[in-house]
């Protein structure tokens, strides 16, 4: 005997990791109390969403790297996870949300092709345990001086949100010989 399934017209589905709006993303960011805040930055960013029943519980952000180089990268290699949160109620997002933006997101940056991912961890708020569980490298812990100055050119003022160490993380890419093996 065999059982009919009728499907519905209409069908959305239950999670789904959809690119939106970077406006869209910095307003969840805000939303939500990142403490960087939105991603100000005057070039290339992609912002991503985490979504169940259509409604975001976590978001991404895809930027260039505000220095030229980062882990001895060049700028146009390298696409930067500039901003990483979930909603307070769906904390547990917030690394399923890493992983699909790492194998999702990052690879489909628009600009060039990333032959590597790179985040920064503020070392005072936490050690970076959530790239470290993901399979990223520690680069190093000492990005930015005690003055905040590290990479850019001017030094962060005390109570400046960006203030302080950072760590840096990366993540490499096969390469099509990689791919191909």
């Amino acid at each position: 005997m065999s059982t009919a399934y009728q499907l519905p017209l209409a069908v959305a589905p239950i999670l789904a990791f959809t690119q939106i709006a970077v406006n869209q993303g910095n307003v969840l960011l805000s939303e939500w109390d990142h403490y960087l805040g939105p991603a100000n930055r005057p070039f290339g960013m992609q912002a991503w969403a985490l979504e169940v029943d259509s409604q975001p519980i976590a978001v991404a952000i895809s930027a260039s790297t505000v220095s030229a180089t980062a882990a001895g990268l060049e700028r146009t290699t390298v696409v930067e996870l500039a901003r990483l949160c979930s909603h307070p109620a769906h904390r547990w997002a917030t690394r399923p949300t890493l992983r699909l933006w790492r194998e999702i997101a990052g690879p489909r940056w628009p600009y060039w092709r990333a032959v590597a991912a790179v985040a920064y961890s503020q070392n005072a708020r936490h050690g970076g345990a959530i790239y470290r569980f993901d399979g990223w490298r520690r680069v190093t812990d000492n990005c930015g001086r005690s003055a905040g100055a590290g990479t850019w050119t001017k030094p962060r003022p005390t109570g400046e949100r960006s203030r302080g160490r950072k760590s840096l993380w990366i993540w490499n890419y096969p390469t099509d010989e990689e791919i191909i093996a």
